[in-house]
C-alpha cells in the first residue's frame, strides 16, 4: 500500500510527513526536494483495546507506505518524471494550506484552499486527459494493422471517459464496473486513484468547520476523503513524552485525539483497504486486505500456506469480543462466551470479510 503526499511549497508536507512516519523533520529541511519514504501506523482503536484485552507479546498496527514527493516541478521534464512518480502510488493526500502567516510565502501569491484544490485537480485531470489522447492515438494505429475487439473495447470507454476529464472531473467520478477498470488499469490514471486532502489550519482558524464544508462540495465521487488538521499544533502536541499530559493537553482544546490519527484512518479508506484481526496470547495483529476480499484472501494475506489449505475461518466480531471480554476479563474468557452464544461463526472460502472481523483460519497441514 503506498501513498504520496503532494502539494504546493510551504503548505506543511514535511511536517505532516514528520508527523505520520516518526521521521526527523530537521533531517528532511536537509533534503529539502528529495522524495522521502517512511511508514506510517494505522491508528486504531479497536487493535489498542484488543491489545488491552489479551496482553500479548506483540502487537502490530496496519501500516501504508507514504511518500514525501517535493512541490510540482515548474520545468516540463522534472514535472513529467514527477508525475511519472505518482503513477507508481496507490493513493494520493494533497496537503492544501489553509493558514494565514505573512513569513511564510505561498507560490501563488495569496491564500486560497478552494483555489489550489481546483489547480491541483486540474493538473491531474490534464495528465489524464493527454494519456488518454496519446493511447487512442495508438490502438488506431495498431486497429489499422491488425483489428482486434479487444483495442476496440479499450477505445470505446476511453471515449466516454475524455468528456470527464475535458471538463476537470476525476475518473473516480465516473461510474465503472470492474471489467472496465481491468481494461485501464496499466495506465495508472492519477484521477482514478484514491484521494484525501488534508486542509493544514492555523492555530486561530483550525477547524474551520466552514472550509471543510466548502472542500467536501468541490471534492465528489467515491474514494475522495477531505479532513481539517493544524500541523503546527499537531507537532507541539507530539512533543509532549507524556501520555497522560498530551491527552489533558488535547482536552483542554476541546480535541477528542489527534487528527492526524484521522488521518491516518483516510488514508487507508482511500486506498480501498479494510482491517480484520488476528488475537491471542502471542500476537494482536491487525492484517490488511482490499474491501470485498474474502476468507480466502484474508487466509493468503496471513500466510500462503493458510490459502492452499484452506478449510473454513472462524470469525469474530471484534465489538461483541470486546463486550463480552470488559464483563469477563480475559480475551480467552470473551472467546468461550462467543461460542456458548453462538456469536462465533464458521465461514466458507468465499465469505466476504467485514472490517473488524476478528478471523482465526482452520487449515490442513
Amino acid at each position: 500500500m503506498k501513498i504520496a503526499l503532494i502539494g504546493l511549497p510551504q503548505v506543511g508536507k514535511k511536517t505532516l510527513f514528520s508527523l505520520l512516519t516518526g521521521m526527523s523533520y530537521d533531517h528532511l529541511t536537509s533534503r529539502a526536494g528529495d522524495y522521502a519514504v517512511g511508514t506510517v501506523k494505522v491508528a486504531d482503536a479497536r487493535v489498542d483495546r484488543l491489545s488491552a484485552l489479551y496482553k500479548p507479546k506483540k502487537t502490530k498496527h496496519a501500516e501504508i507506505e507514504c511518500t514525501l514527493a517535493p512541490a510540482p516541478p515548474k520545468d516540463a521534464k522534472p514535472r513529467e518524471q514527477w508525475l511519472g512518480k505518482l503513477k507508481d502510488m496507490d493513493a494520493l493526500c494533497h496537503v492544501v494550506r489553509a493558514f494565514e502567516d505573512p513569513s511564510v510565502f505561498h507560490a501563488s501569491g495569496s491564500v486560497d484552499a478552494l483555489r489550489d484544490i481546483e489547480v491541483m485537480s486540474l493538473e491531474l485531470a490534464i495528465t489524464d486527459l493527454s494519456l488518454v489522447e496519446l493511447r487512442l492515438e495508438r490502438i488506431a494505429q495498431e486497429q489499422k494493422k491488425k483489428p482486434a475487439a479487444e483495442r476496440a473495447d479499450e477505445a470505446a470507454l476511453l471515449e466516454t471517459l475524455k468528456p470527464y476529464l475535458e471538463s476537470g472531473k476525476s475518473l473516480r467520478e465516473h461510474p465503472m464496473q470492474e471489467t472496465d477498470l481491468k481494461k485501464i488499469r496499466s495506465l495508472q490514471f492519477l484521477t482514478l486513484k484514491g484521494m484525501v486532502t488534508a486542509l493544514n489550519c492555523g492555530e486561530s482558524n483550525f477547524p474551520n468547520p466552514g472550509l471543510l464544508d466548502a472542500a467536501r462540495t468541490r471534492i465528489t465521487g467515491p474514494a475522495n476523503e477531505v479532513c481539517a488538521l493544524c500541523a503546527k499544533l499537531e507537532a507541539e502536541v507530539a512533543q509532549i513524552g507524556d501520555p497522560a499530559e498530551r491527552a489533558e493537553f488535547l482536552e483542554a482544546l476541546g480535541i477528542e485525539e489527534p487528527a492526524v490519527n484521522t488521518l491516518t484512518r483516510l488514508l487507508y479508506k482511500a486506498l480501498g483497504y479494510l482491517s480484520f484481526f488476528t488475537v491471542g496470547e502471542d500476537e494482536v495483529r491487525a492484517w490488511t486486505i482490499r474491501r470485498g476480499g474474502t476468507a480466502l484472501d484474508a487466509a493468503h494475506a496471513i500466510h500462503s500456506d493458510l490459502a492452499r489449505g484452506f478449510i473454513r475461518a472462524e470469525v469474530m466480531k471484534c465489538d461483541e469480543l470486546l463486550a463480552a471480554g470488559a464483563e469477563r476479563g480475559s480475551g480467552h474468557a470473551a472467546e468461550v462466551h462467543l461460542k456458548e452464544t453462538a456469536k462465533l461463526h464458521l465461514k466458507g472460502k468465499d465469505y466476504i470479510v467485514e472490517d473488524g472481523d476478528i478471523v482465526h483460519i482452520r487449515h490442513s497441514g
